[in-house]
């Protein structure tokens, strides 16, 4: 049997890591799930920033500051991860890849995961392609980081900035129909 594919390889660090479910093991993965590099809208926010190539792409749900799903199209470049309305194809917001701290999520079988920006606040994101999102992230980060890795912090609870001086609890458990998720109210820091 010959060597694994890369990717493969990449996935296998999460395994120790992350529980995965058994059907998200043999996924392809694609990168641009919403067809983004054809779709004009899309290629015109990113050209109004001086970027030329889409990484990642697909719809996902964010938890807002009151703690409501909104669908989002998740759009990761080579120098910023875009946040977008997928009704009017407007940019919510531009995170520079330079701005991330780290990504967080649980060791669960959850499809939550945190970016972590220090300088303003974290976007809580729901989506079954945490793991391939985060693979591109971190490729990506290492290279406008000059090699540095992205820190990538497993804990079933941890803390998310909401805005300035206000925190939220995220805490995962296991029970009887997977995974129990529970934001816990805002605490001033």
């Amino acid at each position: 049997m010959g060597e694994a594919p890369a990717e493969d390889r990449r996935l296998e660090k999460f395994m120790g890591r992350k529980e995965r479910r058994r059907s998200s093991l043999d996924k392809p993965l694609q990168g641009d799930y919403i067809g983004a590099k054809n779709n004009s809208k899309l290629m015109s926010i990113i050209h109004k920033q001086d970027e030329k190539e889409i990484l990642f792409a697909d719809t996902l749900m964010k938890c807002n500051r009151k703690c409501k799903m909104q669908e989002r199209i998740l759009l990761l470049t080579e120098r910023s991860l875009y946040n977008i309305d997928p009704t009017t194809y407007k940019s919510k917001r531009r995170i520079g890849l330079l701005d991330i701290a780290c990504v967080k999520m649980s060791g669960l079988q959850d499809n939550f995961f945190v970016v972590s920006v220090p300088t303003e606040y974290d976007y809580v994101y729901v989506s079954s392609k945490k793991i391939e999102i985060c693979l591109h992230l971190r490729r990506q980060y290492q290279y406008v980081h000059s090699g540095q890795a992205l820190p990538i912090e497993f804990k079933n609870t941890f803390e998310y900035k909401v805005d300035t001086g206000i925190f939220r609890e995220l805490k995962f458990s296991p029970d009887k129909d997977g995974v129990a998720t529970q934001i816990l109210e805002r605490r001033k820091k």
